[in-house]
């Protein structure tokens, strides 16, 4: 998941760190997540499963 030098993995966490702290939002929080996880997860990843399985289980109960 992590690749690149220290001090390069070092800045990309401290912009991904500033774009949180700028979200005043919830939604603004996930969709900084969601780009961060397609930044650094790869297809096969398990989180995507996770993700996956989170937003069916809620969005099942909220539309129907």
């Amino acid at each position: 998941m992590a690749t690149g030098s220290l001090r390069s993995r070092q800045l990309k966490a401290e912009r991904w760190k500033q774009r949180q702290e700028e979200a005043k939002t919830n939604r603004q929080r996930a969709i900084v997540l969601m780009d961060m996880a397609r930044a650094y997860a790869d297809d096969d990843d398990p989180l995507w499963a996770d993700v996956v399985r989170l937003l069916h289980d809620r969005l099942s109960s909220v539309v129907q």
